[in-house]
Order: structure tokens, then sequence, then C-alpha cells
């Protein structure tokens, strides 16, 4: 099973973190058993690692796939597609 993790800002401001979200969580919903998710905060520890310049990012096996952009379902999809070798 991979691990797709979102990673957001906490302000409520942030529409595309909530949208990027709400979009992964549709997406992953297509592949039950093979991909989980992850949300992390941009300000905690376990985030660091990624080297964020600006959220919403989305990481698939912690590799990053977008930063700082809105995402769509069928693209993440893909992104999903790819990693599980489906």
């Amino acid at each position: 099973m991979i691990t797709v993790t979102v990673i957001k800002s906490q302000k409520a401001e942030c529409k595309n973190c909530h949208e990027a979200h709400r979009v992964v969580e549709e997406a992953i919903a297509d592949f039950a058993g093979k991909a989980k998710l992850e949300v992390i905060f941009s300000n905690t520890p376990e985030a660091q690692p990624y080297g964020i310049i600006s959220t919403p990012v989305v990481a698939i096996e912690k590799r990053i796939y977008s930063m700082g952009k809105p995402v769509i379902k069928d693209k993440v999809a893909s992104w999903i597609k790819k990693e599980v070798g489906a």
C-alpha cells in the first residue's frame, strides 16, 4: 500500500489546501486497499523533510508531485496509478 500525503497550511483561508485534501481523498477512493491518505500540516516536524516552499503539497511515497498549486482528481489518480503500477 502506498501513502499519499497532503501537506497543508493550518490557515483557514488556504482554500487550495482544503481543496487539495478533498481531491486527493476522492482520488484515493478509486484505489481502495492500494493507497492511503496522510495529512500533515506545514508547520510540523513531519513536514520539514519535504522542503516546503508553498502549500498545498501532494506527495506520494515521499516524492513531491505538486507544490503550491491546485490539483485535479484525474491528475492525482494518474500519479497514484503510476505509483501502484496499476
